[in-house]
């Protein structure tokens, strides 16, 4: 407290002249570290420069000693220092850029950069001049490789031959950015843009023929291939070629990304690399690519088909004679087969019937559709080839449908059930409606079809029902205990005897069967023809309910006896004060009896 009251007196104490001279050299303060960024901002920009500068100085330097130490080179000592020197010129080319850009951007930000503007001009003058130095001596190294080389040490070439490409067109992209810059500080370059358009449109027809007369080079390998496959140095040159194809197309992408950064033409090109590499990229999305591509395919198709016509037509003549033969020919063995397999001594069911004829059928029809193949240049024996490795990995790979094929032989063989019998199998029960030899359609009663894999039905137990010609309809009846047994037997039997759809033999059963808990239980076992079952069955029990009802023979029903032991509880009166008694209620035990009484 002490001090800051201390304070407050020194400054009420202060003359005001005093407090103005501390303003005032506060505010210098506060301006100094502002004026001093700006001064070290400018000192920045100046090293900036300079040193862009230096590095294009210093690149001129190298060039020189370069030349100089070429000229007194020999051998492979001067290959390496051209080499360099390829390499320097395309430097300084970039590092003059550099420069000029440096430069320019400072001074649209306002930066005073004095005689750098000068230098800078006069860099860009002579760029022209460099790229020119730099092409040519890259020029020296595009030299294309021998054709009787081995595989190998072409491939080396072109790789190399390729790297020089790419070289070329990084200094040819510098030149259009030092144009630019040029053009856009004033500077008269109508002759320099002028010269590199022509330089751009000859390197890129050029690549173009390159592109096509690789294209031609692997067509020619591709027949040599073909005559000798196993020929290890042929196929090597071969991938070497497809190698070139690509790296053509590449560099004649390249050449034409150029052409249109400086506004030129080349959408014949780019048809040219889709053409030659059939790849499908944003090329494609040119319209003039497209309508260039689409009239190039129309054209060659029309000559195409002008020259190929004739023969095509022949062709397609013999395919469907071939074809309208070989289904009449598979008409006529279906017949011929349907035929041998109706004699009585081939005891076949209807599904090996449709089978084997199935099977005739269908083989005819396939040789003749290979032999139509074979009239219009399809070869059969990569077809049938290829056929056989795809039946071996389909079957492989479908081992469940082969398990369904052999349940399907073994039930065509064994014949446990036939088309139209009433069938139990793999627990669906209906009428066997059609087998093929992987699954069987069976149609309910209600109407419904099912189809059934053959490895479940021939894999579970198979109930045929109308596969015999008779049937037994068994039935129960049950009469009380107080009726009449032998007017029962008696009134049965004359029910039996008097339906026509029994039969007399097998005689029918009727037999006491068992003293049930409510009834007397007799049964009936009469014969009839399998199609006559239901009606057997629906009949008998309509008459037997009838006739009961008419002889008073009872069908008794179970019953039961509830027997009821109760006790009283004797009613108590409530008191004052005390709470309302209940009334009274019955408790007891109940006791179930079974009877047999009606």
């Amino acid at each position: 407290m002490h001090t800051f009251g201390t304070t407050v007196t020194l400054q009420r104490k202060m003359p005001f002249p005093s407090i103005l001279s501390l303003c005032l050299l506060y505010i210098t303060l506060a301006a100094f570290p502002a004026q001093a960024q700006k001064v070290g901002q400018e000192d920045a920009n100046a090293e900036r420069l300079e040193t862009a500068f230096a590095a294009v100085e210093a690149r001129r330097a190298e060039i020189a000693d370069l030349e100089a130490r070429i000229t007194a080179a020999e051998g492979t000592s001067k290959a390496i220092l051209e080499a360099r020197l390829a390499r320097t010129w395309g430097s300084l080319q970039e590092d003059g850029l550099a420069f000029a850009e440096e430069v320019n951007v400072q001074e649209k930000a306002g930066v005073d950069v004095g005689d750098h503007q000068e230098l800078a001009i006069e860099v860009l003058g002579a760029q022209a001049a460099v790229t020119e130095k730099a092409v040519k001596q890259l020029a020296g190294f595009l030299e294309m490789p021998a054709e009787d080389l081995p595989a190998a040490e072409q491939a080396a070439a072109y790789a190399r031959w390729f790297n020089t490409i790419g070289h070329v067109d990084q200094v040819l992209d510098t030149q259009i950015r030092s144009t630019a810059l040029s053009d856009s500080l004033g500077i008269d370059v109508s002759a320099e843009q002028e010269l590199l358009r022509k330089v751009l449109t000859d390197r890129t027809a050029n690549n173009s023929i390159l592109l096509e007369v690789s294209a031609e080079k692997v067509a020619d390998l591709q027949a040599g291939v073909a005559v000798l496959p196993d020929d290890v140095e042929l196929n090597a040159k071969l991938q070497v070629a497809k190698n070139r194809v690509a790296g053509m197309a590449v560099a004649l992408d390249s050449a034409i990304t150029l052409m249109e950064s400086v506004d030129l033409d080349a959408s014949q090109y780019r048809t040219l690399v889709v053409q030659a590499t059939g790849e499908i990229s944003t090329d494609i999305l040119d319209v003039s690519v497209v309508m260039s591509l689409l009239s190039g395919w129309f054209d060659n198709a029309i000559a195409n088909l002008a020259e190929e016509l004739p023969s095509l037509l022949f062709n397609l003549f013999l395919f469907l004679l071939i074809f309208f033969i070989a289904r009449k020919l598979a008409d006529i063995v279906q017949r011929l087969v349907e035929r041998s397999l109706e004699k009585p001594q081939l005891n076949l069911s209807q599904l090996l019937k449709r089978m084997i004829v199935s099977i005739a059928r269908n083989t005819v029809m396939a040789l003749g559709i290979l032999i139509a193949l074979s009239q219009i240049g399809i070869s059969l024996g990569p077809l049938l080839a290829g056929l056989g490795v795809a039946g071996f990995v389909i079957g492989f790979a479908l081992q469940d449908t082969l398990s369904n094929f052999a349940s399907g032989m073994m039930i065509l063989i064994y014949r446990p059930f036939d088309v139209g019998d009433l069938v139990e199998a793999g627990g669906v029960f209906g009428t066997a409606h059609h087998m093929s030899l992987v699954n069987t359609t069976i149609m309910t009663l209600d109407n419904q079809t099912i189809v059934v894999p053959n490895n479940k039905i021939w894999g579970d137990v198979i109930r045929n029902v109308t596969h015999q010609s008779t049937r037994r309809v068994d039935l129960t009846f049950g009469i009380g205990y107080a009726d009449d047994i032998p007017k029962t037997e008696r009134v049965l039997r004359e029910i039996i005897d008097a339906h026509v759809l029994i039969m007399k033999e097998p005689a029918t059963e009727i037999r006491l069967h068992e003293l049930g808990d409510s009834s007397v239980n007799f049964i009936v076992r009469a014969w009839t023809r399998t199609e006559d079952y239901w009606d057997v069955y629906w009949d008998l029990m309509r008459t037997v309910k009838l006739r009961f009802d008419e002889e008073g023979i009872s069908i008794p029903f179970p019953q039961r006896d509830v027997h009821l032991y109760s006790q009283s509880t004797p009613v108590t009166e409530a008191t004052p004060g005390q709470p309302e008694v209940q009334p009274p209620h019955v408790q007891g035990r109940v006791e179930i009896t079974g009877q047999s009484d009606e």
